[in-house]
This record gives structure tokens, C-alpha cells and sequence, in this order.
């Protein structure tokens, strides 16, 4: 979430849509996941945006319910997908559970406190996918996982870490939007440094491209013993 004017605004969405229909990152992601689902079926999604990881999931056959506090963006999923599965809520107002809890990039999870509340939706297990902010190797916002990891390990139960490294290029109009999606993704620091990511492309809509990759960090929580 960007810390002065929210994630997603007409700008941000517009970017984010671009990106995910020029990129199989989507549905590679959700091809990881959907392999850290199994046995279970029913799937409860906080903070899912654009809702795309819970479409693929509803069309490999599992029951899931997304939800997001943004409204404009649930109606848009709704609208691309044609499904209603996408339902605009507060996830800390819900009362819901299901086998599985679904968290991609939502939250900080800092506290216990904070975990206790996330598995309290989740019957079996507790998927949290988080980025590392490292794809390029520049520090410019905060790598959360040891903070997760530590969390975890306090907890009763047992869970596993893994890592994703995926593709998520963005295409961009011009050198001007790529500063402006760079200044606004990484939040104005290291701009120059960023910009020598972006490559000149032979797309006349979108000739230019910025390179990025994405690293996460995949946290599996079991409530079973």
C-alpha cells in the first residue's frame, strides 16, 4: 500500500492491468499456490485487488471468496472475471473461515496478535506471500521477511518458507511514465538507479518497458498437529 495515497489509484490500476496482461505472472503464481492448497478446497482471500490469483483458483475448481476494502477494484474484478466470487469488505470486520486463508501482500503482520487474528479465518492453513522488495537488488523498501519468519517461529504451529522469483515487466507509454511508475512504485528513492531497467521496445501502444522482477517470500502455516 503506498504509504501517502493508497495502492490503488486510476494511475496504479491502470499499470497493474497492463502489466498482467503482458506477463504470465498471474497465473504462474497461482499454479504455486494452488500446489500449497492441497487437500483443501475452500479458500477465503484477504486484500485481493484485482482478483486475479482468485479467478485462476475458482477455474481450477476450488471454492473461493475474495475480498478487498477498495471498492472500485472488487468491481472490476467482478467485471473482467464475470464471477461472484470478488465482494468488497473490511477483511478485520469479516467473520468468515475456510480451510484455507489466503494473504497476498496484505497486511504487515508484525505482532501475534496480528497472526492470531489471520488464523482465526483459517480451518487448516494459512498461505502468506509477501515481497521481498529485492528484484533488483536496491534497497529501497523494507524486506519483511525476517519478520515474518520470527513471528512464524513463535507460533504453536508448524510451517514451511519457500521463495518465488517471477517476471512482472511493466509497459510503459514513455520515458515519462517510466519515471512516474518508478517514482510512484518506489516511492521516489534511487530513481536513476531504477531507470536503467527500462528498455526500448518495438511496440508501438507501449515502446518502452520496465524490467521487473519480482522476489516473494511464501510462508505456509498448518493448524493441524
Amino acid at each position: 500500500m503506498h504509504p501517502t495515497v493508497g495502492w490503488w489509484t486510476d494511475q496504479s490500476i491502470d499499470w497493474f492491468v497492463r502489466a498482467s496482461e503482458a506477463s504470465s505472472y498471474h497465473s504462474l503464481l497461482s499454479d504455486r499456490i494452488a500446489d500449497l492448497i492441497a487437500p483443501y478446497k475452500s479458500i477465503l482471500e484477504f486484500g485481493c485487488g484485482l482478483g486475479y490469483e482468485a479467478e485462476n483458483l475458482h477455474k481450477k475448481g476450488l471454492q473461493v471468496k475474495a475480498l478487498d476494502d477498495n471498492e472500485k477494484v472488487i468491481e472490476l474484478a467482478t467485471k473482467r472475471s464475470g464471477l461472484d466470487i470478488f465482494h468488497h469488505a473490511d477483511a478485520k470486520q469479516c467473520k468468515d473461515t475456510a480451510d484455507v486463508l489466503l494473504c497476498i501482500n496484505y497486511g504487515h503482520l508484525d505482532t501475534n496478535d496480528e497472526l492470531s487474528g489471520l488464523l482465526s479465518h483459517a480451518a487448516k492453513r494459512l498461505i502468506y506471500v509477501l515481497s521481498r522488495h529485492n528484484g533488483h537488488k536496491t534497497d529501497t523498501r523494507e524486506d519483511r521477511t525476517d519478520k515474518v519468519r520470527n513471528l512464524m517461529k513463535e507460533s504453536s504451529f508448524n510451517f514451511s518458507e519457500s521463495s518465488i522469483s517471477l517476471d512482472f515487466d511493466q509497459p510503459l507509454k514513455s520515458l515519462e511514465e517510466a519515471q512516474e511508475f518508478i517514482n510512484f512504485t518506489y516511492l521516489g528513492k534511487h530513481t536513476k538507479e531504477y531507470l536503467k531497467y527500462v528498455e526500448k521496445t518495438d511496440d508501438s501502444k507501449y515502446p518502452y518497458v520496465f524490467r521487473n522482477r519480482k522476489e516473494l517470500s511464501v510462508f505456509v502455516l498448518n493448524k493441524r498437529r
